[in-house]
């Protein structure tokens, strides 16, 4: 019965300090732990013998509110000793605000321990925490979570801030110890070292500072392991934290299918040459020095003609690995840049020569291939077909080809890869040449005689010509002539044998 009116005098008190508090003094005392759901006033690391007696505010109503009291007196320790589906008492204190206490006996009680207040049920909202010492015995310091996982440090100097209670509310006297391990991922890969740290202690815990230039590590990413001894020299619970150290920046080397650069500095020039329309692979290789890197490539080029452009996903064979076909003759530029996770910029430049392909004319007459010099005779008259369109060059400028055609020093036909051939309907020899010009200005002749004979009368003097039409007629009537004359040199048919009568004697 007393210890009830105990616990109804210290309720009946906090509603009355809940209700008087100045908020200046409130907002002094509040401290955050976990979640920014719920707040404590008291400050943590307080020692309570009998009843451990709560309060502070919240941004949600509390009606699903729980707590759990949990002993963490041993390292691996995590025993929940009282715990509860609600708060003592929730008061609205304003818009989206709510005050609250909490009220808990913890006599017979003596541990290090920690309360854990979930604002609402929802287990995905980290809870709020508050550090208390119970009792007489079963205490020891505490080290705080670091707020960061993992810190980057490149140059300068870093300066890290850790929380520490003791049972003697002060850490004068207190003394760490460091551990270090490399650990790309978190998970030493050898057993840790002792490490030697200097630390700066101050009333709420103690600050480290790590010098970039005089850190006496490799670039990595190790695991720093930290331990405190109060005055009495009760050990901590350690507490543990990654620094990714990382003052130089990445070597890239970069390679082609034609020939290796090799880039140790922000700007490597290389020159090849290589024929249009041919394949070229790049190829990268990054490294920082230490397990555990990761870098973002990119990837550009540069024609010819200034305009810079990314490569296309096809053109991807990995990350660090692109494959380029120059369709462009011309001085080609093609640029990897390197972001680590340092954020180190390297930039690294290969340039690449490609030479243009001439053209080749190639001519066939009806599907017979035509030689620089050759001598054709053709019949005037006949059907006949010059085509150039068998003339080489590479896949791209092929489609571009332009084609002209001279008749001596004549230019008789602009274009077009198969020669009219009204262009030459004169008997007689003639000097003919194709001129195939490429893109670039690149050209391909080919020069050949035309020779068509006349026939053997002139047409222009009224004698039958040359022309298939009037050896036709000829040759019909001939014909007709041959008939006529063999129809009249035929003998007569056979009269009928004339009867006469006997004469009379």
């Amino acid at each position: 019965m007393r210890g009830q009116l105990r616990i109804g005098a210290v309720l009946l008190a906090a509603f009355m300090f809940v209700g008087s508090a100045p908020v200046a003094a409130q907002e002094d005392a509040h401290w955050l732990s976990g979640s920014d759901q719920l707040t404590f006033y008291q400050e943590q690391g307080l020692t309570v013998n009998q009843t451990l007696s709560l309060n502070g505010t919240s941004n949600q109503a509390l009606q699903d509110a729980s707590w759990a009291l949990i002993n963490i007196t041993l390292f691996d320790q995590y025993d929940v000793i009282s715990h509860g589906d609600y708060l003592s008492s929730v008061i609205p204190s304003g818009e989206s605000r709510w005050s609250w206490t909490l009220v808990i006996d913890v006599e017979g009680i003596d541990c290090t321990c920690v309360l854990e207040v979930h604002a609402s049920s929802d287990m995905d909202h980290q809870p709020s925490l508050f550090h208390t010492y119970l009792g007489e015995s079963g205490h020891r310091p505490l080290l705080m979570e670091h707020a960061e996982d993992v810190h980057l440090l490149t140059e300068g100097v870093m300066d890290l801030a850790f929380e520490a209670l003791t049972p003697l509310g002060t850490v004068n006297g207190s003394v760490i110890s460091v551990h270090i391990c490399e650990a790309p991922n978190d998970v030493c890969l050898v057993e840790a070292t002792p490490f030697k740290l200097d630390a700066r202690m101050e009333k709420e815990g103690f600050h480290v500072t790590l010098n970039a230039t005089a850190l006496q590590l490799p670039d990595g990413f190790w695991k720093f392991e930290i331990e405190m001894e109060d005055l009495m020299l009760r050990p901590s619970n350690p507490i543990s934290f990654l620094l990714h150290l990382d003052r130089q920046a990445p070597v890239v080397s970069l390679s082609n299918s034609i020939a290796t650069a090799g880039a140790t500095d922000q700007l490597s020039s290389l020159s090849d040459s290589v024929v249009e329309d041919t394949e070229v692979l790049f190829t990268a290789v990054v490294t920082d020095g230490y397990a555990g890197e990761s870098e973002v490539l990119t990837w550009s080029k540069v024609s010819p003609n200034g305009v810079q452009t990314t490569f296309d996903n096809s053109s991807f064979v990995s990350d660090a690995s692109v494959f380029f076909i120059p369709s462009e003759a011309g001085e080609w530029t093609v640029s990897l840049l390197v972001r680590d996770s340092a954020g180190h910029l390297v930039r690294t430049t290969t340039t690449l020569l490609v030479v243009n392909e001439d053209p080749t004319a190639v001519v066939t007459l009806d599907g017979l291939t035509v030689s620089d010099g050759d001598q054709l005779t053709i019949p005037i008259g006949t059907t006949w077909s010059l085509n150039a369109s068998q003339s080489m060059d590479t896949e791209q400028d092929q489609k571009r080809l332009l084609f002209k055609w001279y008749l001596g020093d004549e230019l008789i036909q602009n274009g077009g890869s198969v020669l009219d051939p009204s262009a030459l309907n004169t008997p007689g020899e003639q000097t003919l040449r194709l001129v195939v010009t490429d893109d670039d200005g690149a050209q391909s002749e080919l020069t050949f005689i035309m020779s068509i004979p006349s026939d053997s009368v002139d047409a222009s003097e009224g004698s039958l010509g040359g022309n298939i039409f009037t050896l036709v007629f000829v040759g019909l009537v001939s014909v007709a002539l041959y008939l006529l004359v063999k129809m009249g040199a035929s003998p007569p048919q056979d009269s009928l044998p004339k009867w006469q009568s006997k004469k009379k004697e």
